[in-house]
């Protein structure tokens, strides 16, 4: 059906952000609330998890921010995700613009043909977060590196994140890019002084899938809820030695020396730790990686570290 300008001006727009584990997802639509979205914009946040973590941390002066779990808009148009806009284009007033957040593992190509399919909704744009210093590993990941270039050939625009240094690295990060999406606009975001180091794509995992089959992502995601506090020095060591199977952490836990819940989050081999302005009332911990049993060591001995 053709939509006449009158239609056009109605439709509202979706715009879909998305990219790999630790990209700085959140960080970019916070970014984009401080600037000001359009007032009565609604934010839908998916997590590749039982509980959503991403949604807490979401700076949003509203009540219209949603939570999915479970990675649930990753695999198929008919899940949950689409069940949720035919609830919101049921609200009074409807919302003057859609911003999804996609799972870390999401298909965002599946996630846009949600948009362009109906006739409510115009797709705006879908933006790829890259963390650069992380890209030439996660393109020839032997598990992850199907997942992340289908994110980067899906975008409209690539912001690429915590670039480092190196002319070299910095070549073969453009050349990579021409050729998976020569079309997509880019754009430098600032790095962090603490951006981690590039590093090479690893070794295929001892315990891992070889291959993703079937439509399952290789992935596994586990929560955990230690009641006791940790050493902040002593879960970063842990994390950093399992990070062949570790591909992301993020929560709230208790620690030593705080009185408040610590966020930690780990992606790229790189453990950070800061204070939240909304911590839930209970420790959770969502840990994001490749199954098998060096990352089901890792789960007990982060609860082990609790309950020292």
């Amino acid at each position: 059906m053709k939509l006449e300008p009158t239609e056009v001006g109605r439709l509202i727009p979706v715009t879909v952000i998305g990219g790999f584990l630790g990209a700085g997802k959140t960080s970019y639509l916070n970014t984009l609330i401080q600037k000001g979205i359009t007032p009565g914009s609604l934010i839908l946040v998916n997590d590749f998890g039982d509980i959503n973590i991403d949604s807490a941390l979401i700076d949003y002066r509203d009540d219209r921010v949603i939570g999915l779990t479970n990675g649930c808009i990753c695999c198929t148009l008919g899940g949950t995700l689409a069940e949720q806009l035919a609830e919101v284009l049921r609200f009074t007033p409807k919302p003057t613009a859609i911003y999804i957040e996609a799972s870390g593992v999401a298909d965002t190509a599946r996630i846009a043909d949600i948009a362009r399919v109906s006739r409510q909704l115009r797709l705006e744009e879908v933006v790829c977060l890259v963390d650069a210093s992380q890209a030439l590993a996660n393109a020839n990941h032997p598990l992850i590196g199907e997942a992340w270039r289908d994110q980067v050939r899906t975008a409209h625009r690539l912001l690429l994140n915590r670039l480092p240094d190196d002319g070299d690295f910095r070549q073969r990060l453009e050349a990579l890019l021409d050729a998976l999406n020569p079309k997509a606009k880019r754009l430098l975001l600032e790095s962090p002084k603490d951006a981690p180091a590039p590093r090479p794509a690893p070794p295929v995992p001892r315990f891992a899938p070889a291959t993703r089959t079937g439509g399952a992502h290789p992935c596994t995601s586990v929560t955990l809820r230690p009641s006791g506090a940790v050493d902040t020095e002593a879960v970063s060591k842990l994390l950093t030695e399992h990070a062949d199977v570790l591909l992301r952490a993020k929560g709230f836990l208790r620690c030593r020396g705080y009185e408040s819940l610590r966020l930690l989050q780990f992606s790229g081999r790189h453990p950070q730790w800061q204070s939240s302005l909304k911590p839930p009332a209970a420790p959770q911990l969502v840990l994001i990686g490749t199954p098998g049993e060096r990352f089901e060591a890792l789960c007990s001995d982060l609860m082990a570290l609790a309950n020292d």
